[in-house]
C-alpha cells in the first residue's frame, strides 16, 4: 500500500467517524473491525471496541472523557500490503481537567480497502 492509498483509507474513515454516520462507517470499516484505545480496562489492549456499534460507542466514551480532541500534523504512511502507520500531535482537554498536547501513533490494518484494526498509542504525560 502506498501513502496515497493509505491517506484515502483514513480520509474515508475520518469522514464517516467524525460525522458519526453509521452507514458511511459500515463502508469504511470491516464488520469485525477492532479499535484498541491507548488506555482502558481491557488489559493488555487498552479499551477494545468492535464493529460499527463499537466504534460509535467508543466515540461517545471519548466525548464523555474529553472536552476537546484535535488531531494536528497528521501523516499517513502505507506499510507493506495491508498496514498504515499514522502519526499526529493530539491537542486535547480532559473534561473538567487539564489540557494536554501529546504525540500519537496508530497502527492500522486494512482488509479489502477497509479499516480492520486501529491500534492507538499515545505518549503519556504524568508528573515525575
Amino acid at each position: 500500500m502506498d501513502d496515497i492509498a493509505a491517506t484515502q483509507v483514513m480520509q474515508r474513515f475520518g469522514k464517516a467517524f467524525f460525522n458519526r454516520d453509521p452507514a458511511l462507517l459500515a463502508q469504511a470499516i470491516t464488520a469485525d473491525a477492532q479499535w484498541h484505545f491507548a488506555f482502558g480496562p481491557d488489559s493488555p489492549d487498552g479499551r477494545v471496541r468492535t464493529g460499527v456499534d463499537g466504534f460509535l460507542q467508543g466515540a461517545r466514551e471519548n466525548d464523555a472523557l474529553f472536552e476537546r480532541l484535535r488531531f494536528n500534523d497528521v501523516v499517513c504512511r502505507g506499510f507493506g500490503a495491508d498496514q498504515i502507520v499514522m502519526t499526529y500531535l493530539i491537542d486535547g482537554q480532559h473534561r473538567g481537567g487539564d489540557a494536554f498536547s501529546l504525540r500519537g501513533i496508530e497502527l492500522i490494518t486494512v482488509r479489502d480497502g477497509k479499516l480492520a484494526r486501529k491500534d492507538v498509542f499515545w505518549k503519556q504525560s504524568r508528573p515525575a
